[in-house]
């Protein structure tokens, strides 16, 4: 099936670096950059999480694998919603679906420093999922159409609005903590509330995006008119495991930082803001290299610097080398992002809004998932062990990235130029 993808596909191997004939259409910023500002007001809450996770454990007098729990609870519903909201947004797109998505996300993790017990705030957190699992399809779609000749640069844009939600979330959730405790998590309402009130307000720019388009023209898949499911589910579960990778970082770092490292909370927090920020970078390089050079090149690229990078991480004992470390490695943990995910969205060309919630989606929760399970390793081997598990994995995204069948940048130009 992979081999009769690439036949069936025609594919050249120049690049568009070299190809006269590539003329990338122009990407509506205005619309895009609205996008961008609510994907990063609505991961706020979810880049939190984490610096909430001390405050929990003190609070609840929780091990590591209870409180990992929370994370897990944010990511199971996404697991299973995005795929469906993915496809419910190619049947009938609902722009509106993004502000409601973004309240809902906001509205559940603000309330898990009030409630009166664990297990309530365990649920608000999954609330807060539904409404992750809602924005990303509906999102990406938007995304997919707005961006024209220039898709894994706008998705790279799309990626960076979500890690920079990641990068700052730290931040206001740690000012937050270390100003009114737990019941500091109320605050962390304000920016996604403010953002869904302008997404509101712009909603008409945002009608019958996608609905004219039946398919886009400058993704490949769509001229052979098939859905390459084969190719596709590779692709999924390569995203799967880096985003065991993603969440494990985003949750053990600040432990790690406090347990291993003997830092504050404080320093934690801060620590992960860097590695988040430096992964803004990273997507912003891997988009804008996916267009000109290939999507599956970049993102084999992004794998073998992890598998330098992540060991390194994995074995020091001082904050003062592990510090340095976290600029490469943010920048090689999301390098093949946008990539793979533009490649997904043109494996299935009649199911952009599917490919969407799955790559961009379900490929960013499902590593909440596997939390508890890396918890209990911390648990009973300890922090450094976790993060030896999570070193291997870029092995594997490599091995399986290889396998997949390349789409040419150049073959990707627009139609008829």
């Amino acid at each position: 099936m992979i081999r009769r993808y690439q036949a069936s596909a025609g594919q050249s191997t120049l690049t568009p670096r070299h190809n006269a004939d590539y003329h990338p259409e122009p990407m509506k910023m205005k619309s895009i950059g609205r996008l961008v500002l609510a994907h990063t007001a609505t991961d706020i809450n979810q880049g939190a999480i984490p610096v909430l996770l001390p405050f929990l454990i003190a609070e609840h007098h929780l091990n590591y694998a209870a409180a990992a729990t929370v994370v897990f609870a944010a990511n199971i519903i996404s697991i299973i919603a995005q795929p469906c909201f993915g496809y419910l947004a190619d049947r009938h797109p609902r722009p509106w679906l993004i502000p409601a998505a973004m309240l809902c996300a906001g509205v559940g993790i603000s309330l898990i420093g009030v409630v009166p017990s664990f297990t309530l705030g365990v649920v608000l957190v999954a609330l807060s999922g539904i409404g992750v699992a809602a924005f990303h399809p509906e999102g990406a779609r938007l995304i997919h159409y707005l961006a024209e000749g220039r898709k894994a640069t706008a998705m790279s844009f799309f990626a960076v609005g979500g890690q920079m939600g990641f990068a700052i979330g730290p931040l206001l959730g740690t000012a937050a903590m270390l100003l009114l405790g737990l019941r500091g998590s109320m605050l962390l309402v304000v920016p996604t509330a403010l953002m869904a009130g302008v997404v509101i307000y712009s909603l008409p720019s945002y009608s019958g995006v996608g609905q004219v388009q039946a398919r886009p023209r400058t993704d490949l898949p769509a001229r052979t008119g098939e859905d390459a499911w084969i190719p596709f589910s590779l692709l999924s579960f390569v995203l799967l495991t880096r985003s065991i990778l993603f969440h494990g970082l985003a949750t053990f770092l600040p432990l790690f930082w406090i347990h291993v490292l003997h830092k504050s909370e404080a320093a934690g927090g801060t620590a992960l803001t860097i590695l988040m920020a430096a992964s803004i970078g990273g997507n912003l390089l891997g988009g804008r290299m996916g267009d000109r050079y290939g999507y599956r090149k970049v993102a084999l690229v992004g794998f073998v610097f992890q598998m330098i990078m992540f060991p390194l991480l994995a074995g020091v004992d001082s904050a003062g080398l592990a510090l340095p470390l976290l600029i490469p490695v943010g920048l090689a943990l999301s390098t093949p992002t946008s990539p793979l995910v533009v490649l997904g969205q043109s494996y299935l060309p009649t199911r952009v809004g599917l490919a969407s919630g799955i790559t961009l989606g379900l490929g960013f929760s499902f590593g909440g998932v596997v939390m508890p399970a890396l918890g209990w390793v911390a648990d009973n081997h300890g922090l450094a062990a976790a993060f030896w598990v999570m070193a291997c994995l870029p092995f594997l995204c490599t091995a399986l990235t290889l396998a997949l069948p390349p789409t040419k940048t150049s073959a990707l130009a627009p139609a008829g130029r």
